[in-house]
């Protein structure tokens, strides 16, 4: 396959592979597949490092698998982005009932950064009214999305 058609993982960084692997855990309901480590200078020229040792954990949903990071070396540096900054990227995970889900993210002592939208024509959109979206970040600052998707931002 050469096209781009598919994605594979996203990696998170994270200060503590053990506390956000718990966070992620409890979050989606899934448990890791894999735990361990990689390192040396092999895999660091990959990044354009001279050296590195990374603990990380794999956690597979349905349609993305989460790659989570720990830098051992070099040490990680705590980065800070909002969504409105050039390459901030958010991971999005999909609901269908954006309230239960809120609900659940609470009862878990996750707090949403602000008040949940559902679509409507007023804020400019052409079609998806009635998809619901809230934000809210990972305990290392990742910016994390709900989407109930409907029209477009339905995928298949």
């Amino acid at each position: 396959m050469t096209g781009f058609s598919a994605v594979n993982h996203v990696g998170i960084t994270v200060s503590n592979l053990d506390k956000a692997i718990e966070f992620y855990e409890t979050l989606t309901g899934k448990k890791i597949s894999n735990k361990d480590q990689i390192g040396g200078k092999r895999m660091a020229q990959t990044q354009g490092l001279d050296d590195t040792l990374i603990k990380y954990a794999n956690l597979h949903l349905d349609n993305i698998n989460i790659d989570i990071l720990e830098y051992v070396e070099p040490k990680s540096s705590q980065a800070n982005y909002s969504n409105e900054q050039i390459s901030a990227m958010h991971l999005c995970f999909e609901v269908e009932d954006l309230e239960a889900a809120i609900a659940r993210m609470k009862s878990i002592g996750v707090e949403p950064e602000g008040d949940p939208i559902y679509f409507e024509e007023a804020d400019g959109l052409k079609a998806g009214f009635g998809t619901g979206v809230v934000y809210f970040k990972d305990p290392d600052g990742t910016n994390l999305e709900l989407i109930a998707p409907k029209g477009p931002f339905k995928r298949g």
